[in-house]
């Protein structure tokens, strides 16, 4: 007797297709996936980490930034509280140091080359000031205006500066009589 096998047909308008070859192509994919993503999780792992101890660097050196401004300012107001306390002693000691080294016979030569043949100084005040400068008050007789104002040309010609006429006056002689403040320059005078 025969037998007879069944014939198993499938009239489905989709039929099954083979699993296996489905099964392989996935777990092929699984593996590679693994194989890669492994080494990639670990590449973003380490750079995470890194990221964090730069981020940590970062805020530390920020803080040390931060103190490292506080103290120069904390410096600065104590240079400057300094500088105040012995400013006093300094200006005192430039003052001196100005007076010793002021040479007066070669301030009136200059003084004296700068007068017209026809005019003179009736009076002379000279004082330092605060910003090393020396200042001055001078009485000036001239026989007529245009003596007075050649003077002044000469004045500025030495590097007098800040030169005013303060007022003028004609004396019993007929002279023209000019009070004229000045100023001569530190450079000047050292």
């Amino acid at each position: 007797m025969m037998t007879s096998k069944r014939l198993n047909l499938n009239l489905a308008s989709h039929p099954l297709r083979n699993r296996r070859f489905f099964y392989l192509l996935l777990s092929v994919t699984g593996i590679v996936f693994i194989l890669v993503g492994y080494p990639a999780g670990k590449t973003f792992l380490q750079f995470r980490s890194e990221a964090q101890k730069v981020k940590a660097s970062i805020k530390k050196t920020d803080q040390l930034i931060w103190n490292t401004e506080r103290e120069e300012k904390k410096f600065s107001a104590r240079i400057d509280e300094a500088a105040k306390l012995d400013q006093a002693k300094i200006d005192l000691m430039n003052s001196i140091i100005l007076k010793k080294s002021f040479s007066w016979t070669g301030f009136l030569s200059d003084l004296e080359n700068s007068l017209p043949d026809s005019s003179y100084i009736v009076s002379l005040a000279p004082a330092l000031s605060e910003d090393s400068r020396l200042q001055l008050r001078l009485r000036v007789a001239s026989p007529n205006l245009d003596e007075l104002l050649s003077f002044l040309k000469n004045l500025r010609a030495l590097k007098f500066d800040q030169i005013k006429i303060e007022g003028e006056a004609l004396n019993e002689r007929g002279l023209l009589l000019s009070e004229i403040s000045l100023s001569f320059s530190h450079e000047r005078i050292i």
